[in-house]
């Protein structure tokens, strides 16, 4: 189970890049429900330009490389880009192979920033 109340998105995908567990605080943050979560792969929250280094580092992941927490962006239901710092860790059975992901994405200041001054301007 994924942590209900944390306020950072934790999500889990698959090797595949099926997300396989998606927290309220995802939801929120990105839009998305839980259940159409669910149905998305993974690729589909990353900005096109943004892609091949997603994969990199999932690479470096896949190979017991340690992931320091990094700066990128990903993509709202809206369409629109958010500026987050990502943790990726990889899941591992009893018998040492990676079998998931679970990442936790904050929302990085210069977002949250653009984010109030956007609705301050729609209630006006």
């Amino acid at each position: 189970m994924v942590v209900r109340d944390a306020h950072d998105a934790i999500t889990v995908q698959d090797l595949a890049g099926r997300i396989r567990a998606w927290n309220p605080a995802a939801a929120r943050i990105y839009g998305w429900t839980e259940a159409e979560a669910l149905s998305m792969n993974i690729r589909e929250r990353i900005p096109p330009e943004l892609r091949e280094d997603a994969l990199a580092r999932l690479r470096q992941l896949g190979q017991a490389e340690v992931l320091e927490p990094y700066r990128t962006r990903r993509l709202t239901k809206s369409g629109a880009q958010v500026d987050i710092w990502l943790t990726a860790t990889a899941l591992v059975n009893e018998t040492g192979q990676m079998y998931a992901i679970a990442t936790t994405e904050r929302i990085s200041e210069s977002s949250r920033d653009r984010t109030a001054e956007t609705r301050s301007e729609q209630q006006q």
